[in-house]
Parts: structure tokens; C-alpha cells; sequence
């Protein structure tokens, strides 16, 4: 992963550091590339989280298990929750400005190559944290984002994760192994011997993380108070001839995908 400039930022970086829409592009894409991870702070204003948490809670019912467009899990209290909205962007006027604005548009442009924002099929997702989770998957352990046979379909893409009612440690953060984009270390978990910095991501209201598909990452479980959260990203267009081939083999890998919370279960949240 290359940034758009050659500008470089003397010394160590700086982990938990942050950035606003008044921060200058190539330091962000320095940051990127070197750390793996953004944290955005403020990028999007509050008037529109408020307006798509209303739409989740509006476009939820419209969702059922099984209807191959939604991702479920069954709570120690009982209840079976819709934990993720594929396609939101049919259901909020405001995801659809969202995606639109320059804002999301400066984020693809922070790096080399073309990358491109999707604009068919599931542009993007919108997640319910419940608290409790004991069946399904809401909250995934370490992993990347390409490691489910992904990584020659879509790296090095960039996951960019929209912090609808903010999180923190309570409330089920992101939190990122800095650098492991480019250290060869195991995909679907942390090892206890690994020497890269584990990084919390905790985000207000309107915030954006930024992890590039090849970063080892994950979500906490709410263990207080739940949090909605969108995501969507960005990724280089396929190339030539081989376009075709690209698409077909991520579409049958993206059925496996889709089909993981029937078939594999996190470990159980916080119950209380």
C-alpha cells in the first residue's frame, strides 16, 4: 500500500492519534500506509448519523433470517436480532448523501492506484451491537478482512467503518494490530507472542475508522450500552480480462460468507 504523496512524517507515529477534515491529505495517507488504520474524527456531521440511526430502526422490520440480505444472533436474553442490514443504502436518503459527499469521496483519494468507492450490489452495511450474544456472529474476533479466501479478490481494499452513536471500551470499539497489513502474521487470530501494538479505536458520533482489508483487527462486545455503526469501503477495480473471472469467484466466496452466521457463533458476549 503506497500513498498518494511522498510526503513522510519524521520519527515514530504517533498511534493514538487522530485526525480532522482540517489535516492535510498526505499526512493522512502517510499515517495509512505506515500504521494500516485512520481514526477521522468529526469527518461527518451529527444531523446525519441522527437521521440514519432513525432509518435503521425504520428499515429493520423490512429484514428477516434467511432472506439472504441480513446477518442475525440470539442474545442470553432471549431475543433474535437483526445484527446487519446489507444494501442500507436502498432504505436512507441520508446514507445515499453520505456516499455521495466529498467527504467519502477524499478517503479513496488518500491512496495510489484508482481506488474506487462501491457502486453496485451491497454498497453498504448497517450494524445493531446487541449486548449478550450467545449464537450467531455480531461482534468477529481477530481477523482480516481479506482472510476468508478474499485476499487475491480484493486486496488491498480499505474498510471504512461510519461511527453512527459512537463507541468506546463499553460500548464495543475497533481495535486494530498496528502494521500487521504488512507483517506476515496469522489472519483469524491474535497470537500471544505477537510484538505489534494493539490499538483502541474509540470514535464519537459522526467519527470514521479507515482499516485497510489486510489489517488485523476486531469488535469488542458491548457490555453496557449498544452502538450502530455503518460500513462500507473502498478497492481497486479489476483488472483487464481476468474482471470477469474476478467477479465470479468473489461472488461464490462472498455465498460461503454470507452464510457464516447460520453456521459459526462467536464466543458468547457479555451477559451480565
Amino acid at each position: 500500500m503506497r500513498s498518494a504523496s511522498r510526503h513522510a512524517t519524521d520519527g515514530p507515529l504517533d498511534l493514538g492519534r487522530s485526525f480532522t477534515p482540517a489535516d492535510d491529505d498526505a499526512e493522512l495517507a502517510h499515517f495509512l500506509a505506515e500504521a494500516g488504520y485512520l481514526h477521522l474524527r468529526g469527518w461527518f456531521p451529527r444531523e446525519w448519523m441522527d437521521e440514519i440511526a432513525a432509518d435503521m430502526d425504520r428499515a429493520r422490520p423490512g429484514y428477516a433470517r434467511g432472506d439472504g440480505r441480513s446477518w442475525w444472533a440470539r442474545t442470553a436474553a432471549g431475543e433474535d436480532r437483526c445484527v446487519r442490514m446489507q444494501y442500507f443504502d436502498e432504505h436512507s436518503a441520508a446514507v445515499r448523501e453520505l456516499l455521495a459527499s466529498d467527504a467519502f469521496a477524499r478517503i479513496g483519494r488518500l491512496l495510489e492506484g484508482g481506488y474506487e468507492a462501491r457502486t453496485e450490489g451491497n454498497r453498504i452495511e448497517a450494524l445493531d451491537k446487541p449486548i449478550g450474544v450467545v449464537e450467531g456472529i455480531s461482534d468477529v474476533p481477530w481477523h482480516k478482512d481479506c482472510s476468508l479466501g478474499m485476499h487475491s479478490y480484493r486486496c488491498c481494499g480499505l474498510t471504512v467503518g461510519i461511527s453512527v452513536t459512537g463507541a468506546d471500551a463499553r460500548s464495543g470499539q475497533l481495535r486494530v494490530v498496528a502494521g500487521s497489513h504488512r507483517a506476515l502474521v496469522q489472519p483469524a487470530f491474535l497470537r500471544r507472542d505477537c510484538d505489534l501494538p494493539v490499538v483502541d479505536l474509540p470514535t464519537g458520533t459522526g467519527d470514521v475508522t479507515v482499516h485497510a482489508s489486510c489489517t488485523l483487527h476486531m469488535a469488542q462486545p458491548p457490555v453496557e450500552r449498544e452502538r450502530k455503526v455503518c460500513y462500507t469501503g473502498f478497492g481497486l477495480p479489476p483488472r483487464g480480462e481476468a474482471g470477469d473471472a474476478q467477479r465470479r469467484a468473489a461472488a461464490a466466496i462472498g455465498t460461503v460468507r454470507e452464510a457464516a452466521y447460520t453456521t459459526v457463533s462467536q464466543a458468547p458476549g457479555h451477559v451480565g
